[in-house]
């Protein structure tokens, strides 16, 4: 039986796969009228300031094209019993930079008994960064951004990440989880609709909620299966 919300999923890597191949032909020809054009006319400063403008917003639409090639043609998840509060730990640290130089604080709170769930390390850890990245640009600088795992008697995991950023608006928090929908200057909107895609191929489920005063992300994940005797 599929996952809750894997229909959704499917046709929406279907629009986006569409979008992107639509996409993808022009964004290649301008880039390359552009660059000829760039050698042949040297003399110009006022064509070589808008040929510039011209690849450097191409650049920007590839990487809008890449982002919803990666939702909608993902790499298949290879999964193997793992630590998902240890994958956190390895996202938090590659960001630690990051964190700082807003003057952030990921104040992390662990399970004292360590869970143990099928997961694709690396896809994973791209969920968790895509969370985490959402949160320092929420954020206002110099306050905490709150992590908190559980594990339930069944051995299955939660976790949640708690920033104290504006409210997000009801309309577009409906539609969090879904490709092109974001409030952010330059942003793709895919992101969030790649975390739910790896998180449902985890069998897990995903969830955004805010408040005046805070938005969290929550995420939960099952088991992993025991051991054939």
């Amino acid at each position: 039986m599929a996952a809750p919300g894997a229909d959704r999923i499917r046709v929406a890597q279907n629009v986006a796969a569409s979008i992107a191949h639509e996409l993808r032909n022009p964004v290649f020809a301008i880039v390359s009228s552009a660059q000829l054009l760039r050698y042949r006319i040297t003399d110009d400063p006022v064509i070589e300031k808008n040929l510039g403008r011209i690849l450097r917003e191409s650049e920007r639409m590839n990487a809008f094209i890449a982002a919803l090639l990666d939702f909608a043609r993902p790499a298949p998840v290879r999964l193997t019993p793992a630590d998902p509060d240890e994958v956190w730990d390895d996202v938090i640290a590659a960001r630690q930079g990051i964190l700082e130089g807003k003057s952030l604080k990921a104040m992390r709170t662990a399970p004292a008994a360590r869970a143990s769930c099928a997961v694709d390390v690396e896809q994973l850890g791209q969920a968790f960064m895509i969370a985490l990245d959402n949160a320092i640009d929420a954020a206002p600088a110099e306050t905490d951004l709150q992590i908190e795992s559980v594990v339930a008697p069944d051995g299955s995991w939660e976790s949640r990440l708690t920033n104290r950023g504006p409210r997000i608006p009801p309309d577009t928090l409906a539609h969090a989880f879904e490709p092109l929908v974001t409030t952010k200057e330059g942003h793709t909107g895919i992101g969030l609709a790649i975390a739910r895609r790896i998180i449902a191929d985890h069998g897990g489920s995903i969830s955004l909620s805010s408040t005046e005063t805070e938005t969290r992300f929550a995420v939960a994940l099952p088991a992993a299966p025991a051991p054939l005797p």
